[in-house]
């Protein structure tokens, strides 16, 4: 049944979990400088945040985001890709693993714009953790296992490896679902969340008021 949760600020809301809005930093039209998400997605995301240990805490990148938003994530991937030379066909099946397509119809929402999507990374005292790649990187070592299935690492791709680990862990545990694109990415009630846990969703689309 899907719920009326409504969208909460994530700035001060644990000192477990910080706030970066990346795409506020990017000056992207639509981005706040804040990030916002589900009363419920927020409460597994502080669970997530207290299974790390001490010296750790959450970084949120990114929650709920506007139609706006989306849209010029999207021009600048479709961009980015272009460059490739790819097919028509080979372009919209890269376009598909790392946005998806802007629409402002809520009852078939883009992840982020149901409030149940999240991109986050790992920090300590000394800032955040090394994860390979970059946020919002477009390459195949984005993707969630690519450490995993590499043979013969170094001792700094092992430790890629356990931050990547460590990160799905404690997601995870709270009862968010993983992208196998984006080591950055998890859903929590939305309609991948759904698809991959057989439970109905729980959250459409939203808008901020």
């Amino acid at each position: 049944m899907a719920s009326q949760d409504a969208l909460l600020s994530l700035s001060n809301l644990s000192p477990r979990i910080d706030v970066y809005p990346y795409y506020y930093h990017m000056t992207l039209p639509g981005a706040e400088n804040d990030c916002f998400l589900r009363k419920g997605t927020v409460e597994k995301l502080i669970k997530a945040a207290n299974y790390l240990p001490q010296n750790l805490k959450l970084v949120i990148f990114d929650g709920w985001r506007s139609y706006e938003t989306q849209f010029a994530i999207y021009e600048a991937i479709k961009a980015h890709l272009e460059t490739r030379n790819l097919t028509k066909e080979k372009m919209q099946e890269e376009i598909s693993k790392y946005v998806a397509i802007p629409t402002r119809d809520l009852n078939k929402p883009a992840p982020h714009l149901t409030g149940g999507a999240v991109d986050l990374t790992i920090a300590d005292e000394n800032g955040w953790l090394d994860m390979g790649t970059d946020f919002d990187d477009f390459t195949e070592k984005a993707q969630l296992e690519w450490y995993e299935k590499k043979h013969q690492l170094t001792r700094q791709e092992e430790a890629i490896r356990d931050n990547r680990r460590l990160l799905r862990k404690v997601m995870e545990g709270a009862g968010f679902v993983s992208n196998s694109e984006e080591w950055w990415h998890y859903d929590y009630g939305n309609r991948r969340w759904a698809n991959a846990t057989g439970n109905s969703i729980i959250y459409f689309g939203i808008q901020k008021n």
